[in-house]
């Protein structure tokens, strides 16, 4: 629970700093066409449109803590690194 609280605030503070918004765009986008998937994949996977999925690959807006969960789970990547780029 506290590590959720813990992402959940980094996701927020990314969300309002431009750079660590673009650097987790790039980082999940790397990770989906490394893992040879379509945005419409994930969103199917995650029960989440289309368009969001898009939205964060383009680093307009971050997913939820819950959904980089399921993110890193399904593209087989540590959520740490997925969100916040630490190893």
């Amino acid at each position: 629970m506290n590590r959720r609280l813990n992402l959940d605030v980094h996701l927020q503070s990314t969300l309002n700093h431009n750079g660590s918004r673009r650097a987790f765009a790039a980082r999940l986008d790397m990770t989906i066409k490394r893992a040879k998937v379509t945005s419409g994949r994930v969103a199917r996977s995650l029960g989440v449109p289309e368009h969001e999925v898009t939205l964060w690959r383009a680093g307009v807006t971050v997913p939820k803590s819950a959904d980089c969960a399921r993110l890193s789970e399904l593209l087989d990547v540590d959520v740490a690194w997925l969100c916040a780029g630490h190893a």
